[in-house]
């Protein structure tokens, strides 16, 4: 990536232009301005780390991602086609089982029930780590598709936080011959049954999304964004969140400074590395929830609907391979 310098006057302008915006529409310019921007950072202490908030990008050749699914909730409003933020998913795998025992691959992005219901119809975006006004979706689930192929848990309830967790069943999206390289696509690893139980605290996890970049530029980041934070008790999570339900179904990461899922970043997977017998590999632990509405660089932490305490539920729909994972 090419480094620019860029003064804190021209960040704010880019950020008031894309406030004022009724809808953001990134082009090639402006993408690029602001990911190197964001990218270099500052060096005054005065100013927070404009860089998920506070995350780092993740470079198209990354491969680390590959099972993340960009969705663009649309809905109608006067006759008009509207876009809600852009939340995330993972694509997972589930198997088909015919009357003569045949197994069939099926495809499921797992999401927040949240991000599920803010619209009527969904572009999802896959194969990519980033996303711009002008690319075609990989696949497009519209509002008569969504009747049948978007599945939310009954448990969801708003106000409680509880059950924020829906699948999309899609039908083009899947695993690539390639997996690895720009436009590859591969599935994401769930929390196992022996997994689920585990509280994952104070373990180290990572967290990605293409949500706000910081409290200043109103407007989805145009790259997929990483960071690294911990899992935290769930008391302490309730006294930094005080009106918040938390529930046992859900978990929470460290609150970092200019640091935490932002708007945008509903559905992200939060992952965490777990061995056994010797072999390490990453697992989705859990799929964020819950985004400030005070502010993304506030430093509260991040609240994630527990995957493994919906496991079973998982399964049940799609048919998923607990054993395998």
């Amino acid at each position: 990536m090419v480094k620019m310098v860029v003064s804190l006057a021209t960040l704010l302008a880019v950020g008031l232009a894309l406030t004022a915006a009724a809808q953001v529409q990134y082009v090639n310019d402006l993408d690029n301005v602001l990911d190197s921007a964001l990218d270099e950072g500052f060096d005054s202490p005065l100013t927070p780390d404009l860089r998920m908030a506070g995350g780092k990008i993740v470079e198209e050749s990354s491969d680390s991602y590959r099972f993340m699914v960009a969705i663009r909730p649309q809905y109608q409003e006067g006759g008009t086609t509207r876009s809600a933020p852009v939340c995330s998913g993972v694509l997972i795998q589930g198997n088909v089982v015919n009357q003569q025992g045949a197994v069939t691959p099926s495809y499921y992005v797992l999401t927040s029930a949240h991000c599920a219901l803010s619209g009527t119809s969904f572009q999802l975006f896959a194969g990519s780590n980033k996303i711009t006004s002008t690319q075609n979706p990989t696949e497009t689930v519209t509002a008569t598709q969504a009747v049948d192929n978007v599945i939310i848990n009954s448990e969801y309830r708003e106000s409680m936080l509880t059950g924020d967790i829906a699948l999309i069943n899609v039908s083009t999206i899947a695993p690539t011959t390639a997996t690895a390289g720009a436009g590859s696509i591969t599935t994401a690893n769930l929390a196992s049954a022996i997994d689920a139980t585990k509280s994952f605290l104070v373990n180290p996890v990572s967290m990605a999304g293409w949500g706000y970049p910081n409290d200043v530029f109103n407007g989805p980041s145009p790259s997929l964004r990483e960071l690294t934070s911990w899992v935290v008790p769930n008391w302490y999570c309730a006294v930094r969140h005080i009106t918040l339900p938390i529930r046992k179904t859900h978990m929470c990461t460290a609150g970092l400074p200019n640091k935490g899922p932002c708007t945008g970043d509903s559905g992200a997977p939060l992952i965490a590395k777990v061995t056994r017998d010797n072999v390490a590999s990453t697992k989705v632990v859990g799929v964020a929830t819950h985004t400030p509405r005070d502010g993304c660089s506030r430093g509260k932490p991040g609240v994630f609907t527990r995957v493994g305490d919906y496991l079973d539920w998982i399964v049940q729909i799609t048919g998923y391979d607990v054993d395998s994972a």
